[in-house]
C-alpha cells in the first residue's frame, strides 16, 4: 500500500508524527526517528502495516509513505538569520568562492515560455519579434561566434 503524505519543511527537518486511519478503521501513529531528516519525495516503509495478504488476513504487507515537502514561498530577514544560525555548519562558505565576477545574476520563477525549444536556441515562432533576423534565418541579428583553434 502506498500513501502520499504532505509535510512542512519544519517537519522534514525536525520530525514527523501523524496518525493514519487504515482502510479497516484502525488508527496507527507514524513517526520517524529523532534527528532523521526527510528529503522531498523520499519513500519510507512501515513494515507490516500495508494491505492484508489474500487468504491470509492475519498477515499484512508493508505500507509505503512518499513524503511531499511543502516549502515556504518566502522568508522574513529575521527567519533567515535564525535558520542561518541553526544550520551554520551546513552553509557553504562564501570565502571559498571567487567573488570577483563580471556580473551578478538573480533567478526568477520559471515560466513555460522560458524554454529553449528551438534547436538553435530560443523558441521557434516564439514571443519575440526579433527572431526573424537577417535574411529570415531566425538568428535575431546576432552573429555566430566560433572558438579560436589552438
Amino acid at each position: 500500500m502506498l500513501i502520499e503524505k504532505e509535510i512542512t519543511l519544519l517537519q522534514a527537518l525536525t520530525g514527523v508524527d501523524f496518525v493514519l486511519t487504515h482502510l479497516d478503521g484502525k488508527k496507527i501513529r507514524i513517526k520517524n526517528k529523532p534527528g532523521e531528516v526527510i528529503k522531498p519525495d523520499e519513500i519510507k516503509t512501515v513494515e507490516g502495516h500495508g494491505m492484508p495478504y489474500h487468504k491470509q488476513t492475519f498477515k499484512s504487507g508493508n505500507l509505503f509513505v512518499v513524503f511531499k515537502v511543502v516549502f515556504p514561498d518566502s522568508l522574513k530577514p529575521e527567519q533567515i538569520t535564525q535558520i542561518d544560525q541553526a544550520l551554520s555548519t551546513q552553509k557553504s562558505k562564501t570565502k571559498d568562492v571567487d567573488m570577483e565576477v563580471a556580473e551578478t545574476c538573480h533567478m526568477i520563477q520559471y515560466k513555460e515560455f522560458h524554454r529553449n525549444t528551438h534547436h538553435e536556441g530560443g523558441q521557434e515562432g516564439g514571443h519575440n519579434s526579433d527572431e526573424e533576423g537577417e535574411e529570415g534565418h531566425g538568428h535575431g541579428g546576432r552573429q555566430r561566434v566560433q572558438c579560436a583553434q589552438q
